[in-house]
């Protein structure tokens, strides 16, 4: 939930940067570029681990957990800034 948190304050930073410049193409360039690098620089960590240094079955159970908990994070920080570059490219149009 935290993340979601921290995802909706920078979202709502990225559209007072828009409304400041006077240019709402900037909100969802920018909103849709964080969203998109927080998901993928997850992906990315996610895809180097390497669990085979781990011996027991618990050890890397463990570990998926907090692999799913830091990638379910990243989609929640991500979620608000796909929801303001949607709502801004549609307003656009």
């Amino acid at each position: 939930m935290k993340s979601f948190l921290i995802g909706s304050a920078t979202a709502l930073a990225v559209l007072l940067i828009a409304y400041l410049a006077d240019n709402w193409s900037l909100a969802w360039m920018i909103a849709g570029a964080i969203a998109i690098l927080a998901v993928l620089r997850e992906a990315v960590v996610m895809g180097r681990r390497d669990s085979s240094a781990k011996t027991t079955s618990s050890e890397k159970r463990r570990e998926q957990r907090e692999q799913l908990t830091k990638m379910r994070n990243a989609l929640l920080f991500a979620v608000p800034h796909f929801i303001v570059a949607l709502i801004a490219l549609l307003l656009l149009e």
